[in-house]
């Protein structure tokens, strides 16, 4: 089995917004599941770059991570296709231009641009820098400066809406929730006229101020205030006893992970289901993925083994080669038996949707909410020689059934086509119907 580290996560480049000053690698087009019938060929844009800067060292070194990029995707690229990039024509075009002489700033954009344009919503590239901030937000301590929201689009609507919001951030104390809408930053629309995000609005220097208008579904706009300040990636992992209500007499446990991308996940995931189980077994559990995009294979293997064991699918590489996914239970209280209801919608991507996916073709989970996104390729990372990084997609995941549902999505058992962006936490219709699938068992 290949060890390198395994990833399938919403990049910056489906559509999730991390809302700080720090906007992340990669550009942020609208969100979308793409479709991968192999559109008509292109070939690499290049602008021209400066060359200041430029020395015979830096371009034998460019040369060298690009012909070894360039290796890597020709060879393990999921798509032989290269979704109708012309693969062969970019080796040319950039290599005369490394030739030609660039800056390192002017050479990492040319790799972004070149990984971008395999447009499969996943597979991107990483500065020196930036591979040196995403290792940090893994373990749980990058730190950023801006107000602290995960944010989605709706470009049709013409604002961005908010998915999650940091611990003790400047948003959290200015009241901003999950399912608000930022229709506008500073007086200027969230979102403009192409139905790209204003993201750069958000950013400044720490202790400015930063005025939104912000709508909570349902009320009238209100202006808030909210001063930047440095904020830490980190996410909040809800978690909460149901009872009474729709859930009756039963003790219904509800755990929402909104990202499996970070370190600590499992372990702060096991503790608040040990916490949720410290005064006896649950008559049900609710596991909301509905903002979760993805993250790394280890906290999806954990996480499905509290729930389930036993083969539960397996990742299928370009050239038919598999690698099947065997878990071992890992049980916590009654978890293993207890009736399980898991939420997803249109924001559920990557191994969010395949420990959903998993769950439900087990027999295991009833899923209740949107039909997923449909992006479960699989990332593996490779490291070159300056410090920069390539993930890219090299796999897709198969159910033990053969199902794959690329572009497709998931279809819930119980179907809720409302969007996070169309309601509030007090009138969540999505948690409502699991209470009452939970009552009619």
């Amino acid at each position: 089995m290949d060890t390198r580290p395994r990833f399938a996560l919403r990049c910056a480049s489906a559509g999730l917004i991390l809302a700080l000053a720090f906007a992340g690698p990669g550009a942020t087009p609208p969100l979308f599941a793409f479709s991968h019938a192999a559109p008509p060929a292109r070939s690499l844009r290049i602008t021209p770059a400066p060359t200041a800067s430029v020395n015979a060292q830096s371009t034998a070194r460019q040369q060298r991570i690009f012909n070894k990029l360039w290796r890597i995707v020709n060879e393990r690229y999921i798509y032989p296709d290269f979704n109708g990039f012309d693969w062969q024509a970019a080796r040319v075009e950039i290599g005369q231009r490394i030739r030609a002489g660039l800056t390192d700033e002017a050479f990492y954009e040319m790799m972004r641009d070149l990984i971008a344009g395999l447009n499969d919503d996943h597979s991107q590239f990483l500065s020196p820098d930036e591979a040196r901030e995403e290792d940090a937000e893994y373990r749980g301590v990058g730190a950023y400066t801006g107000i602290g929201i995960v944010s989605a689009v709706n470009a049709a609507r013409g604002y961005i809406y908010v998915l999650t919001v940091m611990p003790d951030s400047p948003a959290e104390r200015a009241g901003i929730q999950p399912h608000d809408h930022v229709l506008e930053i500073n007086g200027q629309p969230s979102v403009n006229a192409a139905g790209e995000p204003q993201l750069h609005l958000l950013r400044g220097d720490v202790g400015t101020t930063v005025t939104l208008r912000v709508r909570t579904p349902g009320q009238a706009p209100r202006l808030v205030a909210a001063q930047r300040a440095v904020v830490t990636s980190i996410e909040r992992i809800e978690h909460r006893l149901l009872t009474g209500g729709d859930a009756g007499e039963m003790r219904i446990g509800y755990l929402n992970v909104p990202s499996l991308f970070e370190a600590s996940v499992l372990s702060r995931s096991r503790a608040a289901i040990r916490d949720l189980m410290r005064d006896g077994a649950l008559d049900g559990f609710i596991l909301d993925l509905r903002t979760n995009g993805g993250g790394t294979y280890g906290n999806l293997r954990g996480l499905l083994a509290i729930f389930t064991s036993g083969d539960v699918g397996e990742f299928v590489a370009r050239r038919g080669t598999t690698t099947p996914i065997r878990v071992r239970a890992s049980a916590i209280g009654n978890s293993q038996r207890v009736p399980l209801v898991v939420l997803v919608s249109a924001a559920t991507e990557s191994f969010a949707e395949v420990l959903a996916g998993a769950l439900q073709a087990a027999g295991r989970a009833t899923l209740i909410g949107q039909v997923t996104a449909g992006n479960v390729e699989i990332l593996l990372s490779h490291d070159f020689e300056d410090g920069s990084r390539l993930w890219l997609a090299e796999e897709t995941f198969r159910l033990p059934n053969g199902r794959m549902w690329e572009g497709e999505g998931l279809t819930p058992d119980i179907l809720i086509p409302l969007g996070w962006d169309e309601y509030t936490a007090e009138d969540d219709p999505v948690l409502g119907a699991a209470l009452k699938h939970f009552a009619l068992r």
